[in-house]
């Protein structure tokens, strides 16, 4: 027959064993993926601007009669206003606004729009696979006294057991569906 200090032992394991399971549990922690999302927004302005003191062109007149008559031109400015040019760059991709023909300004008649479409497909398959361990212990009585059984893995499903007590131990193969 098993002793008390038998007992008490397989019971401690049984105890540890379920214990260090539990505690597994507790102190793992999953790793999580970083949700931040950068947008950036970037602004230059760029105007080149040329001020030279040149001199004045010299202009021909011819009148009606045929004669021609060369003088320095009037004006004193001369002012030269090039369209202007806007340029916007979405996901690295650059794209050029210029002046519609019939504008003063830039956005006097027209206007800039962004439409913008985002679609997401999240298709996850994560395959069943089964990695826990099919280890197991027990204990129970019989006519003959206190027995105790430990369950094992052995490859895919199939498994062993090892039942008994001191005296009298028996063993087997077991497959599990």
């Amino acid at each position: 027959m098993i002793s008390k200090n038998a007992i008490f032992l397989i019971i401690a394991a049984v105890l540890a064993f379920a214990g260090g399971f539990a505690l597994r549990g507790v102190l793992h922690t999953c790793p999580v993926a970083d949700t931040k999302v950068v947008t950036q927004v970037e602004y230059r302005d760029k105007v080149k601007t040329e001020i030279a003191y040149v001199p004045k062109e010299t202009v021909i007149y011819k009148a009606d009669d045929g004669s021609t008559k060369s003088e320095p031109e009037k004006t004193d400015i001369e002012v030269k206003l090039n369209k202007p040019v806007l340029n916007v760059k979405v996901n690295d991709k650059a794209f050029v606004v210029a002046k519609a023909e019939n504008e003063q300004y830039l956005f006097d008649k027209n206007k800039l729009t962004l439409t913008q479409t985002s679609s997401t497909d999240l298709n996850i398959k994560i395959p069943v696979v089964d990695k826990t361990r099919r280890w197991g212990i027990g204990a129970g009585i019989s006519k003959d006294g206190a027995v105790g059984v430990i369950n094992f893995p052995l490859k895919g499903n199939a498994g062993g057991w090892v039942a008994g007590r001191a005296d009298n131990v028996m063993g087997g193969v077991m497959v599990r569906f």
